[in-house]
């Protein structure tokens, strides 16, 4: 049956009879499958819809447009969110923490062409962080060809398109109340996060994390920042090193940089170390508007 199939299972089957999942080297292995939540499951409903029959998607969104049609069914009803920007909907995967009130949101953009699960990064950074109360949400950034045949390429995220997501996304986390909000972005969505407010984070932001190889900077950054370097990806580390290079002004937001030693451009084997130490940053970050440093 379709339930017994896991997410990260079908979203594997569906890269790998593409061209682009074809040329995605070094992706990781599907998750074990999670329990279903029930043998059968209700169908979606018309509010669930993805897409209008009189409608279809285009071409460039036939890879996302698929995924927007088994996801009702292989995923729980409380994990699966449905947002809409620029006059069309999309999926976003939520997870809650127990307590009733988050300590902290932070909103997940995996990189450019990727889907949400393809990797056990983006799973570990969106399942890891509810135990310590803090809810995640993670968005999915457009799957059209072009970003997903350049995914290390800040200048292939989406433009327009994934910033309208950004800004849906943030709108339904501001909904549940929490303290703190949280950015963190992979490879080349981070720079495309920043762009979308002209270098800056977006709106009520309060926290910013960049994992992996970008080619930007943070001279416009005005709220505190992590930044995780793959120290076998020697693109990304020439990256952090000019980044370094650069004095912050006076008054400038705190910032960390962590080396992960032996680690390539995919993660592999350091997703849990990433979404550990990104939960333990958030708890120890100081007051807005102070600049001591966090560690």
């Amino acid at each position: 049956m379709c339930r017994a199939l896991s997410v990260a299972g079908v979203l594997t089957l569906l890269l790998c009879a593409s061209p682009a999942g074809a040329q995605a080297p070094g992706a990781a292995p599907p998750a074990a499958p999670e329990p279903a939540a029930a043998d059968t499951a209700p169908a979606p409903t018309a509010a669930d819809a993805p897409a209008d029959a009189a409608n279809p998607p285009t071409a460039a969104q036939g890879r996302e447009h698929e995924l927007s049609v088994l996801l009702p069914r292989l995923t729980l009803d409380d994990e699966l969110l449905w947002l809409e920007a620029g006059g069309e909907r999309f999926f976003a995967f939520r997870r809650a923490p127990a307590q009733d009130k988050p300590r902290g949101a932070i909103l997940i953009v995996p990189a450019p062409g990727r889907f949400i699960d393809e990797t056990a990064l983006i799973r570990s950074l969106r399942s890891l962080p509810p135990a310590g109360g803090y809810s995640t949400l993670a968005v999915q950034p457009p799957l059209d060809e072009e970003a997903a045949s350049a995914a290390t390429s800040e200048e292939a995220a989406g433009g327009g398109a994934l910033c309208a997501r950004l800004s849906a996304a943030l709108t339904a986390l501001a909904g549940a109340g929490a303290p703190l909000v949280a950015v963190a972005a992979e490879a080349g969505s981070v720079q495309a996060v920043l762009d979308c407010n002209a270098g800056a984070p977006p709106p009520g932001v309060q926290a910013f994390a960049a994992i992996g190889r970008w080619q930007g900077s943070f001279d416009k950054l005005d709220v505190p920042s992590i930044e995780f370097v793959p120290m076998r990806d020697a693109v990304a580390v020439a990256a952090a090193e000019r980044r370094a290079a650069k004095p912050a002004g006076e008054g400038a937001p705190p910032r960390r940089r962590v080396d992960l030693d032996g680690v390539d451009a995919h993660f592999d084997g350091a997703d849990v170390e990433v979404a550990k130490r990104l939960r333990g940053w958030l708890e120890r970050l100081p007051a807005r508007g102070t600049t001591a440093a966090v560690r």
